[in-house]
C-alpha cells in the first residue's frame, strides 16, 4: 500500500511536470525507472485529458488577458517551430499540459501535437530520470 500511495505521488506530480515528479518520487525512495515511470504517465494523462478538453481549453485560453498580452510574440515562435518545435520545448519551459493548451489555443491540429507530446515527455523523462538520479546517488554518498 505504501508502494501504491507513492506512486500515486509521484504521478500526480507528474501530471503537473515530470520537473516536479521525477525528483520526488526518488525523494520518497522509489529506485530512479519506478519514479520516471510514474511520472511519464502522470504527464501523458495530464496530456490526454488537455487534448480531450480541447475545444473548452482553446476558447478559454484564446480569450484569457495572459495571452492576449503575448500573442503575437507565441505566434512568431508558433511560425517558427511549428508543432514539433513546440513539443520538445514546451516540457522544459511551460510543463507538457500548459503547452499543449497554448499550441491549441494558437491552432495546432490536436492527433499530430499529442503523438509529438508524448514522445516530447518520455524523451525529456527519460534525461531527467538520469540527471535527477545522478545527482541525488551523488548526495548519498
Amino acid at each position: 500500500m505504501d508502494l501504491l500511495l507513492k506512486l500515486l505521488s509521484v504521478g500526480t506530480l507528474g501530471a503537473v511536470g515530470s520537473l516536479f515528479g521525477i525528483p520526488a518520487g526518488l525523494t520518497l525512495g522509489l529506485t530512479p525507472i519506478l519514479a520516471g515511470t510514474a511520472s511519464v504517465l502522470g504527464n501523458l494523462g495530464a496530456l490526454i485529458f488537455v487534448v480531450l478538453a480541447g475545444e473548452r481549453l482553446q476558447r478559454w485560453a484564446y480569450g484569457h488577458r495572459w495571452l492576449a498580452k503575448r500573442r503575437k510574440r507565441l505566434e512568431r515562435a508558433w511560425n517558427r517551430y511549428g508543432v514539433l518545435g513546440v513539443a520538445l520545448l514546451a516540457p522544459l519551459i511551460t510543463g507538457a499540459a500548459l503547452g499543449t493548451v497554448l499550441a491549441l489555443a494558437l491552432g495546432a491540429p490536436p492527433r499530430p501535437l499529442l503523438s509529438r507530446m508524448c514522445l516530447s515527455v518520455v524523451l525529456w523523462s527519460a534525461v531527467l530520470t538520469g540527471a535527477a538520479s545522478l545527482g541525488f546517488s551523488m548526495f548519498r554518498s
